[in-house]
């Protein structure tokens, strides 16, 4: 169902991209039509194209999820400049043909970015990712035999229910790897900080005993020096 949607959804892009193309070079759009004129004549295209851009967009993600930052970068350059052909064509200028010129060159941006999309829709459709087809076969074998309980026995079905459970087995070996690394990740934290606190207690510990050490030698100077004052007293006395 999903891949029979995507791919009306590919020859209909492709057939509005065409039209563009092939009314640009039979002369039915040039670049020195007024801007309302080329917008007239390019409005329904363009709107169908955005449409379209967008839908597909949510069909390869579906279908091919790994490459989903390639998809959304691809969808985005090409809407952004269908967008930019519209917003230059509405502008109000004192120069509407040079509009039309810019235009006109964004219009040219989009066929090119609009094959870049279409051959990423078609690869996406040719070879979506294995896990999603088994299980949108295995969604559709349920739909047309009934519940999935009844046909697990089917040959048809049994290569596929197996494919399906050993990639799921996959995935739970790398979630289980993650989880033991996170797991050595706090334990090396918890350490860290343990030997952190060891220190900074160390630190604390030895500053009084430097402030004591420090008293006693300010004391020990101070009983030296009344020491001595007193001998000098007696001293004189003696003199």
């Amino acid at each position: 169902m999903v891949k029979r949607e995507f791919t009306e959804k590919i020859s209909e892009f492709e057939e509005v991209l065409q039209k563009v193309a092939s009314d640009i070079a039979s002369g039915a759009l040039f670049e020195k039509l007024p801007p309302s004129e080329l917008l007239n004549k390019t409005e329904e295209y363009i709107n169908r194209l955005e449409d379209l851009a967008i839908s597909t967009k949510e069909f390869m993600l579906i279908l091919k999820p790994e490459k989903a930052y390639m998809i959304k970068v691809v969808c985005k350059n090409f809407t952004q400049t269908l967008t930019t052909f519209k917003d230059v064509l509405l502008q109000n200028t004192q120069d509407p043909l040079a509009n039309s010129r810019l235009a006109f060159e964004q219009l040219r941006k989009a066929l090119t970015d609009g094959s870049d999309f279409l051959f990423l829709m078609r690869e996406v459709r040719d070879d979506p990712s294995p896990l999603i087809e088994a299980m949108l076969a295995l969604k559709k074998a349920s739909e047309t035999k009934g519940p999935i309980v009844s046909i697990q026995a089917s040959e048809d079905v049994q290569p596929l229910i197996k494919y399906v459970l050993s990639r799921i087995d996959e995935f739970r070996a790398s979630l289980m790897g993650l989880e033991k690394k996170v797991g050595e990740m706090k334990q090396i934290m918890r350490e860290l900080q343990e030997e952190s606190l060891r220190i900074l207690s160390g630190e604390a510990k030895a500053q009084p005993k430097t402030d004591k050490d420090k008293n006693e030698k300010e004391q020990l100077s101070l009983s030296n020096f009344k020491a001595e004052e007193k001998e000098g007293d007696n001293a004189h006395d003696d003199g």
